[in-house]
């Protein structure tokens, strides 16, 4: 049987959507330069990466005549050289490997797994359709040879319940995985390109109502910290762009085209690769089916190991309605939970809008207020000019009394002078005066 695992790492995404200023628009090359880093370390990689995995052909324990069925194997942690370590095959032989479509079990220290392969009758690599690791409660069908498949992961516990899928290529050798990890009780999509020294991650919320970002793409290193030049794209089209250096923000930067459209195609070949393995799942199933149609009648029975945990497979149809049944309850409760925050939201917005509503009603009866002490100030700044313009007249009119009284006085004046010049003369006052 071949071993063949996926692991993912879900990095939240805090405060991508706040900037600063001073931009810098960058080059090509420059917009580059991790990526052209990383890849180069991987071709040197390559040439001197050890293959640890290892093949073997082992003779089932049910069979007396030789049937060697494949193992996939790793030289770190070869489980097939532990004391209490069993495989069983329930098919044909031919030559003395195994032949035709079948069921392998391995059974030992944590070790539960059955797959279902399609053999030619040679010392050659099967055809396998179905893996289940049972201790795990994990699900692998497609393409699983060629490395497309299907994984289901039911997480089933008392108080938890969780089902999540990771679909894609899961690249053999050196080669980088391409998968897409999704669940049905939540709303965001993770697509991954993995090498062995970084990975590329983007964070897909389209579907998120409740999230003001739509799209985020990450450059990881295997520790998980952001190394390069990641960017968000918001709802409303809103486009930040930031260096990170070993999971530390560093500065915002403004990417050239270039650099988005090729991740835009990395995105595509993820999307390719995920609907390549749906399309093996699809084949896969019909495999299990026929598969299940031999064996799962009352008249078949093992005696290599119990009858009813060997036909447990026959039960999968009746396991996974049970899935669905719990699953229907989650997802009403998520949908409870979403309607209770669209109502929150809703009376926030609301609220939002009352107070909005009341800050214009205060600015317009502020700026009324605003506009009445203006008029009073200016109608008390037209009785002040009026006042003013009357005293002005008042004062020409005193001024110009002034000025007549003064004449009036000096023409007194002159007139008590002459009378005085008059009355010390000897001349009588009513003979005419000659000379």
């Amino acid at each position: 049987m071949k071993i063949t695992s996926t692991s993912f790492l879900v990095v939240m995404i805090i405060g991508l959507l706040s900037g600063c200023t001073g931009l810098t628009a960058l080059s090509e090359k420059a917009a580059f330069k991790y990526e052209t880093a990383y890849l180069a370390e991987y071709g040197a990689m390559k040439q001197q990466m050890a293959d640890t995995q290892i093949i073997k052909w082992i003779q089932p324990a049910n069979k007396k005549e030789q049937c060697k069925v494949f193992v996939g194997t790793s030289k770190d942690d070869d489980r097939t050289i532990k004391h209490d370590y069993k495989i069983y095959w329930d098919g044909q032989c031919k030559d003395g490997y195994a032949y035709g479509l079948g069921r392998e079990i391995e059974k030992g220290f944590l070790t539960d797994m059955e797959a279902i392969a399609m053999y030619s009758g040679e010392k050659k690599e099967p055809d396998y359709y179905y893996q289940k690791c049972n201790l795990q409660n994990m699900i692998m069908e497609g393409d699983i040879t060629n490395g497309y498949f299907v994984q289901t992961n039911i997480k089933d516990e008392s108080l938890n319940f969780r089902i999540s899928y990771s679909y894609g290529y899961n690249g053999r050798g050196a080669n980088p995985s391409l998968m897409i990890a999704s669940s049905p009780m939540e709303d965001n999509v993770l697509f991954f390109k993995n090498y062995p020294n970084f990975t590329y991650k983007i964070y897909d919320m389209t579907n998120n109502e409740f999230n003001i970002i739509n799209y985020v793409f990450e450059p990881l290193l295997p520790s998980g910290k952001t190394n390069g030049f990641v960017f968000a794209i918001s709802k409303n089209q809103e486009f930040k762009a930031f260096e990170d250096i070993n999971g530390v923000r560093i500065r915002e930067v403004i990417l050239p085209q270039s650099y988005t459209a090729h991740i835009g195609k990395i995105l595509d070949e993820i999307k390719e690769a995920g609907q390549k393995a749906i399309n093996a799942q699809q084949t896969a199933i019909a495999v299990k089916k026929q598969y299940k149609q031999r064996i799962c009648s009352d008249s078949v029975s093992v005696d290599f190991m119990d009858n009813k945990e060997y036909k447990a497979i026959c039960e999968e149809d009746k396991y996974f309605a049970e899935v669905k049944t719990k699953l229907d309850a989650e997802l009403a409760k998520i949908e409870t939970a979403k309607q209770q925050q669209r109502i929150r939201l809703a009376q926030e917005r609301g609220l939002r809008a009352q107070e909005a509503q009341a800050r214009a009603a205060q600015r317009q009866a502020s700026a009324a207020e605003q506009a009445n002490i203006n008029q009073s100030l200016a109608n008390f700044n037209q009785s002040m000019a009026n006042m003013n313009q009357s005293a002005m007249m008042n004062l020409q009119m005193q001024n110009q009394s002034n000025m007549l009284n003064n004449q009036l006085q000096q023409l007194n004046n002159n007139l008590f002078m002459l009378r005085n010049n008059n009355s010390n003369s000897n001349i009588p006052p009513w003979l005419p005066v000659t000379r």
